[in-house]
């Protein structure tokens, strides 16, 4: 058999395995395939098999011993590595999160390689001696490797159609259960490793199939499992945080109400003072009277009513529920609270909601956190253009923060330990497309500017 047969069909098979394995990747995460991102990394996959091909021609060549410890540290670490360059390279050209996309890889890798290695098996045990070689590596090279995209062209259509992906990025709402959920895709990938060391001489039948085939069955039906267990726990907190949300709105209705009571009594009492005016022509007096029950108006009841004003302005309600319960919040720690919606809220933006709701709830706690414990002042402006949101949270200072060291991670004003805020607020908007964010000081206030694309 020629060399560049040879040569062909190993590239043949690398650039089938690498192809399926990323539109799987890509599958689980609910991304759409992107011809650029996928040639890179089969171009990638393709160069970095034929470095180990090379390698393994060598260590081949020694004891028997060392075979068996170069293909398993082959195998298992060099899986690895391609699976950490593949979620880099989802999260460069398809924004996906870096710990998602190499669980997903992981899961990639498993299902690719049991389709692959099962049909290969089995053609090697049961083929028949064929006069010609091509034949012969036709079944046992290029239809398993061929299988991987037929698997991968099956399996990643049912997952986009079940919504597989919107319950498997909620396994990675909480640390536990993102730690939980890469251990388990990456045992999964490892099975074939450890049952080639364990059992070199198992016979290929059709019970060795079924199992393996079920066996990606089940692990995806455990991940989603898992994944809508996560899911319901993240609605019923979320309904938790609701509930008390309006119960945060109804506290606000009820002080308006007793402050307008206040103000109508001590109304009725102004006016009596100034029918007397009237009566003895004092218009000095009147007007003087006028001047400051304006004041006192404001003063009492202005800033209630243009809140309620505001948040009745946004249509988003999880966005108005959220900044009911932070006003609530500046109250009781005596931080002047100054919200401004001059126009309805109601578009559909580009950001996912849950992901409006963390970023605007770092944005206001920062705010709040570094505003001065005696005259704080947050301000917080909503403003919905023709194609665009426009969020901005801005507070005053005692200290004017390092514009330079905020984009450095871990930076805080607020002691060891608490800078995690921004890190993740920079997190949430870089998986959104469109967004832009901006940062400055005026006039005494540190702002923070966010616009968000309409979807």
């Amino acid at each position: 058999m020629p060399l560049s047969f040879r040569l062909f069909s190993v590239g043949f098979s690398l650039v089938c395995f690498g192809v399926g394995l990323y539109a799987l990747a890509s599958g689980i995460l609910g991304k759409k395939i992107k011809v650029l991102s996928c040639f890179i990394y089969t171009a990638y996959y393709l160069l970095a098999n034929a470095l180990m091909l090379v390698g393994m021609v060598g260590v081949y060549a020694q004891a028997e011993v060392y075979q068996k410890i170069y293909s398993l540290l082959n195998g298992t670490l060099g899986n690895l590595f391609h699976c950490i360059v593949l979620a880099l390279i989802l999260r460069r050209y398809l924004g996906a999160d870096f710990w998602q996309g190499l669980a997903a890889a992981f899961l990639g890798n498993f299902i690719a390689y049991t389709a692959n290695s099962v049909l290969q098996e089995v053609a090697s045990y049961y083929s028949p001696t064929f006069g010609g070689m091509y034949l012969y590596t036709f079944i046992t090279i290029y239809i398993p490797f061929l299988a991987v995209l037929l698997v991968a062209a099956t399996v990643v259509p049912i997952l986009r159609k079940s919504s597989f992906y919107r319950y498997f990025s909620h396994l990675f709402s909480r640390k536990p259960w993102a730690v939980g959920t890469l251990l388990f895709s990456f045992v999964l990938m490892c099975v074939w490793q450890v049952l080639d060391w364990l059992y070199p001489d198992t016979t290929p039948g059709i019970g060795y199939s079924i199992f393996f085939f079920a066996l990606i069955v089940v692990a995806l039906f455990w991940v989603q499992f898992l994944a809508m267990y996560a899911a319901g726990q993240d609605k019923i907190r979320a309904q938790e945080e609701t509930i008390a949300q309006h119960q945060a709105h109804m506290a606000l209705l009820e002080e308006l109400q007793q402050e307008i009571r206040a103000f109508r009594h001590d109304f009725t009492n102004l006016f009596s003072g100034l029918a007397l005016q009237a009566q003895e022509g004092d218009l000095v007096g009147i007007q003087d009277f006028m001047r400051k029950t304006s004041s006192y108006f404001d003063e009492k009841l202005g800033q209630e009513i243009q809140q309620m004003d505001g948040l009745n302005n946004i249509r988003l309600y999880p966005l108005r529920s959220l900044l009911t319960t932070k006003l609530a919040d500046m109250k009781k720690r005596a931080i002047h609270p100054a919200l401004e919606v001059l126009h309805p809220i109601d578009i559909k933006i580009v950001m996912e909601t849950e992901d409006l709701l963390r970023g605007m709830g770092i944005l206001i706690d920062n705010a709040m956190e570094a505003a001065p414990q005696t005259d704080g002042t947050v301000r917080i402006v909503l403003l919905q253009e023709e194609r665009e949101l426009y969020i901005a949270v801005s507070n005053n200072y005692e200290k004017a923060p390092q514009l330079s060291a905020l984009s450095r991670k871990g930076y805080t004003t607020k002691g060891k330990g608490r800078g995690t805020g921004l890190s993740s607020y920079r997190r949430i908007v870089s998986r959104c497309k469109g967004c832009v964010t901006r940062t400055y000081l005026k006039d005494g206030f540190f702002v923070q500017e966010l616009r968000l694309p309409v979807a």
